[in-house]
């Protein structure tokens, strides 16, 4: 156990001066190894390879495409075309923002590339209209969490890689969770219309005309989404390649808008570069932490510790979902990934919880840290994004907490909806 408090207490030390996460992670790992008389020297190796997966390959693809697509002018074109289809509804452009993330996330497969890029289209289209700042913030970052969950996503092959399992299916598990979260944070968005408590212009008028023009002008845009899905769903690609195709497609569709510049081009693969390396090295330290913690027998400890406290699955995985919302409040869902997943599969598999499920779960209740206080990681990009004061920005996701626990707890307990379609699709 001292292994453990060593880890901890050094990794919480060198966050209180200001040290990066992974150098943090880094040295509570050598700091532990050192306190349990573990050999440190294999240390570099561990982090070699963790990383070394042919699972995690997909995750520069999937930010090299989101990236791309940011910068050559398919973002726009998805809110254009958005926008004619629900800006009718009470609501108009928060509805609109919701649809639109939905699209977005089946390509870009992280919520910082659809708070970052789609996001200040939103924010700014929604300042335009006249609808209240908080509220278009608020409705920005809520709908930011389906990056991750709608296939792609980045979470998703992060956790295939830790818990052993298939990112394609995994992938898939994710659509019906990601609808029905989508469509929480509509009724969430309707009631705020229609409550009269905040400025909301009056929906436009639905025009068939417009929705024509918009599809035709994005229609290699809106295809993209379309590509990935059938090339997962239809069994003609795994993870992997799907990122490859992303990439691909994004090159094309951006060449044929002219709106992607060779300077656009390097600056995204710099960005690309420096955030997968970020991811990587995190999940290789990540595997060190997990290598040190299985030698002290921690995960062994701990799910004794918490099997006795309960054997029901259901309240077990209410205690799992409560401490992970609290890790959330200080750090990013990558990091929360990496350190949990390994301590939680035993407990897991001793209750028979499918670890597909508990994935979409994990990664769900980590997205949801990102918008939670003190730190927020998705906060602290909504406030720079939006250029607004972190408490104004806690202050207009507040209300879409309601709709995004909800959407939590039913993914959570009932497994059906998570399951039904990775069945249907590799059978059960």
């Amino acid at each position: 156990m001292i292994v453990g408090i060593v880890l901890i207490v050094v990794f919480l030390i060198v966050l209180f001066f200001g040290m990066p996460i992974s150098m943090g992670m880094g040295i509570g790992t050598l700091a532990s190894m050192i306190a349990g008389g573990y050999d440190f020297s294999t240390l570099p190796m561990l982090i070699q390879k963790g990383a070394n997966s042919y699972t995690l390959i997909s995750i520069p693809y999937f930010i090299l495409a989101a990236n791309i697509m940011n910068k050559g002018g398919i973002t726009n074109r998805i809110f254009d075309f958005c926008e004619s289809i629900v800006g009718w509804m009470h609501g108009g452009l928060a509805q609109v923002n919701v649809i639109s993330s939905v699209i977005f996330a089946g390509i870009s497969g992280t919520s910082s590339a659809d708070a970052a890029g789609l996001g200040m289209v939103e924010i700014e289209a929604m300042d335009r209209a006249g609808y209240d700042r908080k509220w278009s913030v608020g409705i920005t970052m809520a709908s930011s969490i389906l990056g991750p969950i709608i296939p792609p996503s980045v979470g998703f092959i992060v956790y295939a890689s830790l818990a052993g399992v298939s990112a394609s299916e995994l992938f898939v598990a994710g659509v019906v969770p990601g609808v029905i979260i989508a469509i929480c944070l509509m009724v969430a968005n309707y009631f705020i219309a229609i409550s009269g408590k905040v400025a909301c212009p009056p929906p436009t008028k639905f025009d068939i005309k417009e929705v024509w023009r918009t599809f035709k002008e994005g229609f290699f845009a809106l295809l993209a989404p379309v590509i990935l899905l059938v090339s997962l769903l239809g069994g003609f690609a795994t993870a992997t390649e799907t990122g490859i195709i992303a990439v691909i497609y994004s090159l094309i569709a951006s060449a044929i808008y002219h709106e992607l510049h060779w300077k656009d081009l390097i600056a995204t693969m710099k960005e690309t570069v420096e955030s997968s390396a970020i991811i990587m090295f995190l999940i290789g330290m990540g595997y060190g932490i997990g290598y040190v913690l299985t030698l002290a027998r921690i995960p062994h400890k701990l799910t004794e510790a918490l099997l006795g406290v309960t054997t029901n699955k259901y309240l077990m995985l209410f205690l799992i979902i409560i401490f992970l919302t609290i890790l959330g409040m200080f750090l990013e869902a990558t990091v929360i990934r990496i350190i949990t997943v390994p301590l939680l599969l035993p407990i897991l598999v001793a209750l028979d919880i499918n670890l597909v499920h508990f994935g979409v779960v994990h990664t769900l209740v980590g997205l949801l840290g990102t918008t939670t206080p003190p730190v927020g990681s998705g906060l602290m990009i909504m406030s720079t994004v939006a250029k607004m004061k972190f408490s104004d920005v806690v202050k207009g996701v507040l209300p879409f907490w309601i709709p995004l626990f909800i959407s939590l707890f039913i993914v959570t307990y009932v497994p059906q909806i998570t399951m039904w379609l990775p069945n249907l699709v590799f059978g059960s």
